[in-house]
């Protein structure tokens, strides 16, 4: 557990059930408050994950899922077999999902060539007042024309 988290005992023992139910949240609840129904357990106990707020890093640790667990699973998924007529041959579409996973976990994509949401509003506004500029414009030389004719008349 991370030690710059302060936790009570009771939100201990949640986070301790919470990994002995797997990820069951209700189950979680009902150990620690045994008494409630398991419709206020499901509330309650999604709640208590909200409070709690279980870092992915010390989840993974307290499952002892460690780099070196990790990277055996994303080998074996790299490697992914199916039988096909008796015969084991390669599962493409398991590897590929694998093979992404490893690309996201050593930040292999390249960057994004686009410019950031903030940039592309910017421009947006600075287009928008540039055309406001611009009909401004015109309507004042229609302004001036339409007073000339009149003039004229």
């Amino acid at each position: 557990m991370g030690n710059d988290i302060k936790r009570t005992l009771k939100e201990k023992k949640f986070i301790e059930a919470y990994i002995k139910h797997q990820g069951n949240l209700t189950q979680a609840y009902l150990e620690i408050s045994p008494g409630c129904s398991i419709p206020s357990a499901r509330v309650l106990g999604y709640g208590w994950l909200q409070k709690v707020n279980i870092p992915a890093q010390e989840l993974l640790d307290r499952l002892n899922l460690n780099d070196v667990y990790l990277g055996q699973k994303l080998k074996e998924g790299l490697e992914a077999t199916k039988k096909v007529s008796g015969l084991d041959v390669p599962d493409h579409n398991i590897r590929v999902k694998y093979l992404d996973m490893a690309f996201k976990l050593k930040n292999a994509y390249p960057a994004e060539k686009r410019k950031p949401e903030e940039e592309r509003e910017i421009i947006v506004i600075g287009a928008k007042e540039k055309l406001i500029k611009k009909l401004d414009h015109i309507a004042e030389k229609r302004r001036a024309k339409n007073e000339t004719n009149e003039t004229r008349n």
